[in-house]
């Protein structure tokens, strides 16, 4: 695991952009000196070339999740707040309009990254940051030998913690959109009961149709963002806690990705 000093790289010590990412990638090369540009670009899910394009910083503007790949793997979370408020301020905006009261909520490691992704272990990430945590006796009984090794690795890298028995994140996280979609995903395909539809238990809709999308658009995001802000507080009412995890997914976007073709026969998906 990456040691990380915010003191070291603080995004606040640097008024360049491209200066900031390419001290991070130097210190991540540091960290992983028989590591080639394409081993570090793939361990970071960033294509090789936009890689080395920001080591030289030949990349004025890089996308934020490029960018915040690059920044979680040597800073602290300290540092990550003031790298995304600084250098992408719009985005913090956004964290505070779209999730409120999740703007400053700490990004996850990135070592959990690819455990909250995988098949078989998003699992016990999910359930290791809910409030109620997980136990070892509980991982053993749900996930088995394996789900607990996995648990005692995500321990000894200072992923989750453990009190009194209790092993969480002590407090919630953020993840990157990937991460995000790809949980979703997970739950979607692996904990969506099919045949519990339509006896309350649970709900599923897609709706598209070719539409205006700069009418339609920013109609259904101000709709998702009223769902969330309801979402969270109903989960977080103190009359809701419990030991049932429940989960609940939003989300919109365009089926045509091309500027040619937003404009016309363009579908959206809620």
């Amino acid at each position: 695991m990456i040691e990380r000093k915010s003191t070291v790289l603080d995004a606040n010590h640097f008024e360049d952009l491209p200066e900031f990412l390419e001290s991070c990638v130097n210190k991540i090369k540091d960290s992983y000196p028989k590591f080639s540009s394409l081993q570090l670009s793939k361990r970071l899910g960033i294509p090789n070339s936009t890689f080395d394009r920001i080591s030289k910083k030949e990349v004025k503007n890089p996308t934020f999740n490029y960018a915040l790949k690059i920044v979680q793997e040597v800073c602290g979370e300290e540092s990550i707040q003031s790298f995304i408020k600084k250098f992408y301020p719009k985005m913090y905006e956004n964290f505070e309009t779209v999730y409120p009261g999740n703007k400053d909520v700490p990004f996850v490691m990135p070592e959990a990254e690819s455990y909250f992704q995988d098949a078989s272990t998003y699992e016990i990430l999910v359930m290791a940051t809910t409030t109620e945590g997980l136990t070892k006796e509980k991982t053993l009984e749900e996930f088995g030998k394996r789900g607990l090794g996995v648990l005692e690795k995500l321990l000894s890298n200072g992923v989750l913690k453990e009190e009194n028995g209790k092993i969480s994140t002590q407090g919630p996280v953020n993840a990157k959109q990937e991460t995000v979609q790809k949980v979703l995903q997970n739950l979607i395909e692996f904990n969506y009961d099919l045949d519990a539809f339509g006896d309350n238990r649970n709900w599923l809709s897609v709706q598209y149709d070719s539409v205006k999308s700069e009418v339609v658009v920013p109609q259904l995001r101000n709709v998702c963002i009223e769902a969330n802000q309801k979402i969270r507080e109903i989960m977080n009412a103190p009359e809701s806690k419990g030991s049932d995890v429940v989960w609940a997914g939003i989300v919109m976007d365009s089926l045509a990705k091309h500027s040619d073709l937003l404009t016309n026969n363009k579908k959206v998906l809620q």
